[in-house]
Formats: structure tokens, C-alpha cells, sequence
């Protein structure tokens, strides 16, 4: 009888399997010491104030792009499609020269990926200087209670 009681006894662990915390720990230096860096040299996002007294500086003689509410664009108050964009911005270069400045004014209600088109079309047009043109904030003229 005392041989059976024995058999199912379980023996006691000599010994702690580590290999899966060893793993773990292996895993979390490889993430920090892939973070760390990324979050040391994290450059400031903050967005400008769109009411800010600064002087804006001038830009001569731009090439204003309009893109309306109905998704129709113009330049220079001149409608044109999308499609012929590139082509309109490229002849724009060769009579101007490389240094033309391009201001896009579109309508809030449009989708960004419009904006992104037009940049896009600029970009491929050889023109660097592609600035988005903003509206003031409107101030709440009731005194605050």
C-alpha cells in the first residue's frame, strides 16, 4: 500500500522555468530602446496662432487656386477640371519661371483629399512654393459673463 500512496505523489520542482520570462524581458528592451529615441527627438506639432498679430510676409504676384464648395476649381479666377490642373500649373512655370507661389483657398466643406489633389498637381508641376490660405478666427464681440 505505502509503494501505491507514493506513486501518486508529485515530486517536488527543483527548479523554475525562466525561458518565458527571459522572453518577455528581451522583448520589452527591444521596445523601449526603439521608443526612447523616437520620443526624445519628437519635433513640436503645436499649429500656429491663426489670430496672431505677427506680420505675414508678403508674396508677390501669387496664382491663386480656388476650389469651391461644388468642387470646381479656378485659377486665378478661371474655371478648369482637376484633370487639366498639372497641365495649366506646368505652362505657369515655363511663362513665370520656378519661383511662381501658389495659394490654395478652398471651401471648408470640401474633403481634404481635394486639397491634397491640387498640392499633389503643384508638387508634380515642378512648384515648390504651395501655401494654404486661411481665414481668421470670428472673435465673440458679446462681453463674457
Amino acid at each position: 500500500m505505502r509503494s501505491e500512496k507514493r506513486k501518486r505523489k508529485s515530486k517536488p520542482f527543483n527548479s523554475i522555468d525562466l525561458t518565458s520570462l527571459m522572453d518577455l524581458t528581451f522583448m520589452l528592451l527591444i521596445v523601449f530602446v526603439i521608443t526612447v529615441p523616437v520620443i526624445e527627438y519628437a519635433t513640436d506639432v503645436t499649429p500656429p496662432e491663426l489670430n496672431s498679430q505677427k506680420q505675414v510676409e508678403k508674396i508677390e504676384d501669387p496664382v491663386v487656386i480656388t476650389l469651391n464648395d461644388a468642387g470646381v476649381v479656378s485659377i486665378d479666377e478661371q474655371s478648369i477640371a482637376m484633370h487639366e490642373l498639372e497641365d495649366q500649373l506646368i505652362r505657369l512655370r515655363q511663362q513665370r519661371g520656378a519661383d511662381v507661389s501658389i495659394l490654395i483657398r478652398a471651401d471648408g466643406t470640401r474633403p481634404y483629399e481635394d486639397v491634397v489633389a491640387i498640392m499633389r498637381a503643384a508638387q508634380k508641376a515642378g512648384l515648390t512654393s504651395v501655401s494654404l490660405m486661411t481665414q481668421a478666427e470670428k472673435l465673440d464681440a458679446s462681453p463674457a459673463q
